[in-house]
């Protein structure tokens, strides 16, 4: 079931002449767990959305740490949609956990640290009853050398993923370059350290050697970037100095003593527990909410279109769309936002990110959109501004025109 609606979503992405190899390829290496961490920053999205209390949102799931990050603003209900098994996997174990572990430490010890062999016995004996047989099945699964999923959470939980690996080969050349990580994420910023440190990380990402990993669509796929969105993502500039840039965005732009995405780039961990430097459903100080709002956060394996559809009119006030427009061809955008229209409240405000600057209904070929819906400004700004993962080049909020 994953697998065609990934597919699907894939080549929905472009018309059947369109639609490569790398297509194909790219929705057989979706199926996996890409993300252990979600890349957008949860507290840019509830400032851009503004929500009322009690509102009804509709988000893109994947690891899920937003979805449960906006319990934060005491909504009456969250649908967390994805085609990937994995990551709504993820998601009920986090669900589980909270309604099952009985403090923070131990929830802390499994999803903050997820690097302790006391996390196995935790899974078998206490969260695996629990869980429904798909999210069961994921996690006890096991790879090549015979080790279940679950074992994930014994020798750190953000070293596996594909992304995770992804950022561990980045991690094998940066230490090829003599590039200090260390450096970059804790040192002064004028310190002589660090700005040799930025000054090896320019070279590295200007080198040939980069110049050809940056041209190959597979190396980017445990980034969750499907061709399409290679190729909004590089635009008029060559891919690796569009990276680098990003990259610079992400760990400078924002104090990385509570950045907590510049620590999982540069160390695949976080800095520790309680309140700073964590997405907050990680956050001490809100665990009381997490653990109280679990029954209010609703795992859905679908297209997340179809689901809009088959929903009651009227019925969401705010939807997350993270990135997925830039998968998408104008026909799906088209039908994605008829859904939207249709199930949104009156107030509905809808925010999603994409790899270039533009949002795609500011484009000629989807100007009908702006007869029905208006792009703000000001919430779409806030957005950019505050999101501290820096990897997006837009971020763009819309309410009804």
């Amino acid at each position: 079931m994953s697998t065609q609606l990934i597919a699907d979503a894939v080549r929905n992405s472009r018309s059947r002449t369109e639609s490569t190899a790398w297509d194909k390829l790219f929705a057989l290496w979706f199926q996996r767990l890409v993300y252990t961490q979600i890349w957008e920053d949860p507290e840019a999205d509830l400032a851009a959305l503004q929500l009322p209390v009690g509102a009804t949102i509709v988000t893109i799931s994947s690891g899920g740490c937003n979805a449960l990050s906006y319990l934060k603003a005491q909504p009456a209900q969250i649908f967390a949609v994805d085609l990937n098994d994995a990551h709504l996997a993820l998601l009920k174990l986090k669900l589980t956990a909270l309604r099952v572990l009985p403090d923070y430490a131990e929830f802390w010890r499994m999803f903050g640290e997820g690097d302790s062999e006391a996390n196995a016995a935790l899974y078998r004996d206490r969260l695996r009853p629990l869980l429904d047989a798909d999210a069961r099945q994921f996690w006890d699964s096991r790879n090549l050398l015979g080790r279940p999923r679950y074992g994930y959470f014994t020798d750190g939980f953000y070293r596996h993923g594909m992304l995770g690996r992804f950022i561990g080969f980045a991690h094998l050349l940066a230490k090829a370059a003599r590039i200090d990580l260390e450096a970059l994420l804790t040192a002064p910023a004028d310190s002589p350290q660090r700005q040799e440190a930025l000054s090896r990380l320019d070279r590295l990402f200007h080198s040939r050697l980069a110049k050809l990993l940056t041209r190959t669509p597979a190396l980017l796929f445990s980034l969750g970037i499907p061709p399409q969105q290679r190729e909004l993502l590089g635009g008029d500039q060559p891919l690796n100095e569009v990276l680098h840039q990003r990259l610079l965005r992400l760990i400078n732009g924002y104090p990385n003593d509570n950045n907590y995405f510049a620590w999982q780039a540069l160390r695949r961990s976080y800095a520790g527990a309680g309140d700073q430097c964590l997405p907050p459903y990680l956050q001490r100080s809100l665990y009381p909410r997490m653990r109280d709002g679990a029954g209010l956060v609703i795992p859905v394996h679908a297209n997340l279109r179809r689901f809009l559809e088959s929903l009651p009119a009227g019925q969401i006030d705010a939807v997350v769309l993270l990135d997925s427009q830039d998968w998408m061809a104008a026909d799906e955008i088209r039908a994605l936002w008829s859904a939207i229209d249709r199930t949104g409240s009156a107030d509905v405000r809808v925010i999603f990110r994409t790899a270039g600057a533009d949002s795609p209904l500011e484009g000629p070929e989807l100007s009908p959109l702006r007869e029905v819906w208006r792009r703000d400004a000001e919430r779409s700004a806030i957005g950019f501004e505050r999101d501290r993962s820096g990897i997006y080049g837009g971020f763009h909020c819309y309410g009804r025109a």
